[in-house]
């Protein structure tokens, strides 16, 4: 598997359900989704970039835990909490492209053992048009 483009009629993307795809390096995400749960696309080592539709309200613990290759994400504005660990070990990671303004950014709930989210480059107030092809 290593591409991946979830259904319209998926509301939510389950506990570990993608846990360990280490060839999976793209996934599309629809605007049905709200949340992202606990472990869902961790050990996907071949994950480069990914962004979240401005339909998620929350990201589960570990969601993207040891996603080495991750080097940017987008996240939108309507994100109010980011579990823990969830972005631990994400060694790659250098940009993250926020909806929101910097004020918002600090709003959200941020789970511990995220250095790798928050040592990244904030870049605030970003257009969310670039959806996955």
């Amino acid at each position: 598997l290593t591409s991946v483009t979830i259904p319209d009629s998926v509301t939510s993307i389950g506990e570990s359900a993608f846990f360990g795809c280490e060839s999976l390096t793209s996934v599309t995400i629809p605007d049905s989704v709200t949340s992202i749960g606990d472990g869902a696309f961790s050990n996907c080592e071949s994950l480069t970039s990914i962004t979240i539709p401005d339909s998620v309200t929350s990201i589960g613990d570990y969601a993207f835990f040891y996603c080495e290759s991750l080097t940017s994400i987008t996240i939108p504005d309507s994100v109010t909490s980011i579990g823990e660990s969830a972005f631990y070990y994400c060694t790659s990671l250098k940009d993250v492209y926020y909806g929101g303004t910097e004020k918002q950014w600090k709003g959200i709930k941020i789970g511990s053992d995220n250095d790798c989210l928050t040592s990244a480059t904030i870049h605030y107030n970003s257009s969310l048009l670039l959806k996955a092809p």
